[in-house]
């Protein structure tokens, strides 16, 4: 029976062999609540911040959209894939180095049935896009080694029928060293556990001609539901795991796992428990567990993950590890607080420059902010950490699209963020932006009462070269 071994009894400030899991100088670094909250305020409402440009990302014809995730190539080209909000479908946009409008940007639609819950890009060493689309009935698979910028260069493949009864969350799509396609699939999560299936864990691998579908297999991994997270490789073929985990003695826990070889058996994969996952469904924008991962050049974890703490409330948390990461006691790992803000918001992403050099995107107050460490051990270096606004959504021209029937307020909720870096540590974050109504009603009976909610939504891309 799999079993995160620590993560039973795990809580976020309980100490593995003697140290503290979360460091002793644990106060929150950057964007904290109480005496710190001025720092966050500066950061979020002070200047513009790095960015350069920031601009929507085109969809050819008229369409919401959803936060896009972002890869860099090694030429410094942007890639993007983003959902459409509703119906099916998502949108793959390239945008070579120098990017800086909209009318850069190339796009191309991907056809699917359903909505498209989660839209996942990896590219392959030669910086071809490989996509992964998880709707509530099918998994896509779609890829492209030339002619990228059209329709005629991609070819989409219907994988997985599920009927609703998997799902692929997080950041659970990678290519291995070879380039061959690799994702974790679970037991969809019922909503406050109501008719819930059997929890389990799948890897779904293809090594050649992957646009086949029978060329795709399922192997059972776990008894637990991974979610929320990221699959990695490192040079030499491990994989490693950043995920929370449900059922089989796991509830809501965010872990570490790795495993050496043959990864498609469930006896090979060593795990370890990082502390309690935050989730909520009480925000403007559902939180959903959340974690994110990279490895260093050496291959090594580092993890920044949406905790909570005994009492309930949230923390962005910093995880590094060099050697031993599956050690029982937990001992080989080190962390950082970095916000307890009662304004974090849905989403976060990890990025290491070529320096290994930690950077982040995350939500506060529905705003986007990036944040950086330069020093040589950032899980320890509590003055090294330094903020810089992406955008706030009071920066944005307030509601031009049009309000609700009745509504007399409009404004822009940020939220999704993902992160990429160029070569040289530029950075590029693409989030989602809702254009959101609300206020007093006007005194028009004719029109109804207003109903707050979502006007349009759109994904957005913002290219910071400076850190301000």
């Amino acid at each position: 029976m799999f079993r995160f071994r620590t993560l039973a009894s795990s809580s976020l400030f309980r100490r593995f062999g003697g140290a503290s899991l979360v460091a002793a100088s644990a106060a929150c670094i950057v964007a904290c609540s109480g005496a710190d909250a001025g720092k966050n305020n500066a950061a979020v409402t002070g200047s513009q911040g790095g960015a350069d440009a920031r601009f929507f990302l085109p969809t050819g014809e008229p369409d919401n959209t959803s936060a896009p995730r972002i890869e860099i190539d090694a030429k410094g080209t942007v890639h993007a894939i983003y959902p459409a909000y509703a119906g099916g479908d998502a949108y793959y946009a390239v945008c070579a180095e120098g990017c800086a409008k909209p009318d850069d940007v190339k796009v191309v639609h991907l056809r699917t049935e359903g909505t498209v819950a989660n839209a996942m890009l990896a590219l392959d060493a030669e910086g071809r896009p490989r996509v992964l689309l998880s709707t509530f009935a099918h998994v896509y698979y779609a890829s492209c080694d030339e002619g990228c910028d059209s329709e005629g260069g991609w070819t989409t493949t219907d994988i997985i029928k599920h009927d609703n009864d998997r799902e692929v969350t997080g950041e659970a799509f990678t290519l291995d060293p070879q380039g061959r396609p690799r994702f974790l699939m679970h037991t969809y999560r019922a909503y406050l556990g109501i008719g819930q299936k059997t929890p389990e864990t799948l890897m779904v691998a293809c090594d050649a001609d992957c646009t086949v579908k029978n060329n795709w297999r399922q192997k059972h991994i776990a008894n637990q539901m991974w979610e929320g997270g990221a699959l990695r490789f490192d040079k030499n073929g491990g994989a490693h795991v950043a995920t929370v985990a449900t059922g089989d003695g796991a509830q809501q826990l965010g872990g570490y796992l790795y495993c050496p070889k043959d990864c498609e058996k469930e006896a090979s994969w060593a795990p370890v428990g990082l502390g309690k996952a935050f989730e909520s469904e009480t925000e403007a924008v559902r939180m959903k567990p959340t974690i994110s991962m990279e490895l260093t050049q050496a291959g090594t974890p580092r993890i920044l993950f949406m905790a909570k703490d005994d009492a309930g409330k949230k923390n962005i948390m910093y995880f590094a590890c060099d050697s031993n990461c599956t050690a029982e006691s937990g001992s080989a790992w080190t962390a950082m607080q970095l916000s307890d803000h009662a304004q974090l918001g849905a989403g976060l992403d990890l990025a290491l420059d070529a320096q290994d050099h930690p950077r982040f995107v995350y939500t506060l107050g529905y705003n986007i902010v990036f944040g950086r460490c330069d020093e040589a051990h950032c899980e320890s270096a509590g003055d090294g950490w330094k903020l810089t606004k992406v955008e706030a959504g009071s920066d944005m021209p307030p509601d031009q699209i049009f309000l609700y029937p009745n509504c007399t307020v409009g404004a822009w909720f940020l939220h999704g963020p993902s992160l990429a870096l160029t070569r040289d540590g530029k950075a590029r974050v693409g989030y989602q932006a809702r254009d959101i109504s609300g206020g007093v009603t006007r005194p028009d009976p004719t029109k109804g009462s207003c109903k707050a909610g979502t006007d349009m939504t759109f994904a957005r891309l913002a290219l910071m070269s400076h850190f301000d």
